[in-house]
């Protein structure tokens, strides 16, 4: 009997089969590119360090609070896509209490809010508000075979998480079968690149070395209705708390939003310094918390969606402004999605002119956009010589774009075999280097020969004094 329990529980408590293949399948390289900020798609490297790369940031906010039903608080809970030339993007945001706003632009930076005559705010749809709830995570299902589910969404409303769905991402429609999640706060949405499985990242509150902590937990789905049992998966270590000094001083993880690409995910956990907590209601303004400190974005990445490791030194990836500009004080999430326009990759924030418990006014809230080149949050870098040897890789095109920095160097490509045999006429030797910057360069080799696409191969990129950020099949995205 004994016996018997313990393989029950060996099984309740095993991770997914795409967690646990004994024989791992070759990573696809298709619409995702194969980024390099953790080991996820390396076999071997010699001669490089990694770094993690901190975004530039605009001095003003891409969006205020300008409209009624916006009153001073405009946030990103929520989601940003682009088409597949990169424009017109399309921006789900919130603002309080719980209106779900839906603009679009050209550039990223000019934003339109259409009257959409939806939903009424007081006696008037002439407004941009598509959807009531809370922390919008919106999920652009491209494996959906259902047209009308194209879109999906999760946020949190009377105390649980509500699924809805909708053709266009304006028209939304409750799920039959709602809640289905419980608690209620902050939530992003993304997607296993391989199995299509649907990842829930959510804020539930969990005790931590003595403190009941923000932490971010995980549920799993296949059908967006029935969903795991939450699992903790990202909390604050001991190196977070550190630098607390007094008694009620800890850090926290407001929310994290989590990128996928070919072999893993990049999350983006806020880190929430509580340099004061619980202060009581006598000491605060009508709509201010009780808990203050700054909050900074960070970077985590993970092969499987569950366990996450730090990249060291632990950096705030998007400076915070001076203080009393629009994002001086906290930057208190990011969009559950990046997006990806020519050569640069942007992120959108929501940016608050104090700490998190600052009265109001003057704390206000407004979206702002962190920039890095494309597919830019880490690189592997070669001071000298260099050589990257990644997992077997099956190409979606016989088409390899490199994404480096050679402009002082030169950089290689040759394809092997998954046993380690070269392939002729994919040689390093007959490469045609990479000696400029480029963040889609398509390797070449002088026999004019196409990369294979019928089996899995290894890449190997030999690179001199040159910086390696990613790379991708056509079409690159």
């Amino acid at each position: 009997m004994k016996r018997t329990l313990t393989l029950l529980a060996a099984l309740l408590l095993a991770p997914p089969a795409w967690v646990c293949a004994a024989d791992p399948a070759p990573i696809a390289l298709r619409d995702l590119p194969l980024l390099f900020a953790d080991d996820s798609g390396i076999a071997a490297s010699t001669g490089v360090v990694r770094a993690v790369h901190i975004a530039q940031r605009r001095d003003a906010p891409v969006i205020e609070p300008e409209r009624p039903w916006e009153g001073a608080r405009v946030y990103v809970y929520g989601s940003v896509y682009a088409d597949a030339t990169g424009t017109p993007l399309r921006l789900w945001y919130m603002a309080a209490p719980d209106y779900v706003l839906y603009a679009t632009s050209q550039d990223g930076v000019n934003w339109l809010k259409p009257s959409l005559g939806l939903l009424p705010y007081k006696d008037s749809a002439e407004n941009n508000i598509v959807h009531r709830i809370h922390s919008p995570s919106v999920l652009l299902d491209t494996r959906e075979p259902d047209p009308a589910k194209r879109y999906k969404m999760l946020g949190a409303k009377s105390g649980t998480y509500h699924a809805a769905y909708s053709a266009d991402g304006l028209h939304w429609t409750r799920y039959a079968t709602n809640p289905v999640l419980k608690y209620s706060d902050t939530i992003t949405l993304s997607q296993h690149p391989v199995t299509g499985e649907y990842l829930a990242y959510h804020k539930c509150p969990a005790k931590i070395r003595d403190f009941g902590r923000r932490v971010v937990w995980l549920s799993r789905s296949r059908d967006f209705q029935q969903w795991s049992e939450p699992e903790l998966v990202f909390a604050p270590d001991e190196q977070d708390d550190a630098w607390a000094s007094g008694p009620q001083q800890r850090t926290e993880v407001y929310n994290m939003s989590v990128y996928p690409h070919a072999a893993g995910f990049i999350g983006l956990p806020t880190m929430f310094r509580v340099t004061a907590a619980r202060r009581p209601k006598s000491e605060l303004t009508p709509n201010q918390s009780p808990d203050d400190g700054p909050i900074d974005v960070q970077l985590a990445t993970s092969v499987d969606g569950r366990a996450w490791q730090r990249t060291q030194p632990r950096v705030n990836v998007i400076p915070r402004g001076a203080p009393g500009s629009y994002d001086g004080g906290a930057i208190l999430g990011v969009t559950s999605t990046c997006v990806h326009v020519g050569d640069k990759t942007w992120v959108y924030y929501t940016g608050l002119t104090t700490t998190h418990g600052g009265p109001m006014p003057p704390k206000r809230l407004s979206i702002g956009r962190a920039e890095w080149r494309r597919h830019g949050f880490v690189s592997l870098d070669a001071a000298g010589r260099g050589r990257v040897e990644t997992k077997p890789l099956r190409l979606a095109s016989p088409s390899l774009i490199v994404n480096a920095d050679a402009s002082r160097g030169n950089l290689r490509v040759a394809l092997l075999e998954t046993d380690g045999r070269a392939i002729p006429g994919f040689a390093l030797e007959e490469c045609e280097p990479l000696s400029t910057d480029a963040t889609r360069w398509t390797a070449r080799w002088k026999s004019e020969a196409k990369a294979p696409t019928d089996r899995p191969v290894q890449i190997v990129l030999e690179m001199t004094n040159c910086r390696l950020f990613s790379l991708a099949t056509e079409p690159s995205k």
